[in-house]
């Protein structure tokens, strides 16, 4: 209801970030295709806003790859040293609704304020919302969640 018809949970998620990232599209496209080329399917790319010449740039990708992140990190890091972590739950709220309801976001992080639940990355399109929590959170987050959207 309020736009979500559905929720989702994937745990074991692995967060990669390059903080002070070249802000171009060709920069970002280097650092995706390293780990393309080495097989690794990423998830929630978000970008910060540029500082200058300088974005924060992170992605997802499932906890199994770890070995396969670290091994591709030397040829994807240019001049500062990426930051690679886990632990991670990534929530997926959908609803084809979404593309006409307001204020769907906002509901999200209010239960999940109230539950206590830190989010770590958020990425969106028009149809889902994908949030980014640590993993010990996930059944709070959950059930704060469905309650928020009477699911």
């Amino acid at each position: 209801m309020y736009g979500v018809s559905k929720i989702r949970s994937e745990q074991n998620i692995l967060l990669t970030t390059f903080p002070g990232a070249q802000y171009s599209a060709q920069s970002l496209a280097e650092h995706l295709d390293v780990f393309a080329k080495a097989g690794i399917v990423v998830d929630m790319i978000c970008q910060s806003a540029p500082r200058g010449t300088a974005v924060d740039f992170s992605f997802t990708t499932s906890y199994e790859n770890f070995a396969a992140v670290m091994k591709t990190l030397p040829a994807a890091a240019k001049e500062h040293p990426p930051l690679v972590s886990g632990g991670y739950c990534k929530i997926n709220l959908f609803g084809e609704e979404m593309v006409t309801s307001c204020g769907v976001a906002a509901r999200a992080l209010s239960a999940l304020a109230s539950a206590g639940v830190e989010i770590v990355l958020i990425t969106t399109s028009d149809l889902d919302i994908s949030l980014l929590i640590h993993q010990q959170d996930e059944d709070a987050a959950l059930e704060a969640l469905r309650t928020a959207f009477e699911l």
